[in-house]
């Protein structure tokens, strides 16, 4: 999912932070506790004359279809939501009526603004093994 971003130094600052906070112990434990998250990183992506950040990636490799991907995000992790909501309110093409309090942004709202953004589809993933993360998780304990 690519997101485009404010070119304030407050925005660039947020954004920073998301990259440098995304990968820690309760970001961590939320996705394990979902079980469907194989990978997932966060991207800056430069702007073209070198200074600043023009937009956010998140980059996630799922089981299941999208909509119940977002789902399982949505309902029940209320950190990686939180994560997903900071990215939208970093958001710099946001129609006028797009709503501007976090608690406003209903599952509709979310999931509509995710597959908007989404840069590829599930088809489109190469994948080398069929194993589903919970059958990883179980066949190789920690």
């Amino acid at each position: 999912m690519y997101v485009p971003i404010y070119q304030t130094p407050e925005v660039q600052e947020k954004a920073q932070f998301i990259y440098k906070n995304f990968n820690n112990p309760v970001t961590k434990a939320s996705l394990d506790k979902m079980a469907i998250v194989h990978y997932a990183r966060i991207a800056l992506v430069p702007n073209t004359n070198g200074e600043g950040i023009a937009g956010i990636l998140v980059i996630t490799e799922f089981d299941g279809n999208m909509n119940s991907y977002l789902e399982a995000f949505y309902k029940n992790s209320d950190t990686i939501k939180a994560a997903f909501i900071g990215v939208i309110q970093l958001w710099s093409n946001k129609p006028a009526d797009f709503p501007t309090d976090p608690a406003a942004i209903t599952y509709t709202i979310f999931s509509n603004f995710i597959n908007e953004r989404n840069l590829s589809e599930s088809e489109d993933l190469y994948y080398a093994y069929p194993e589903s993360v919970k059958q990883i998780v179980d066949a190789f304990p920690q």
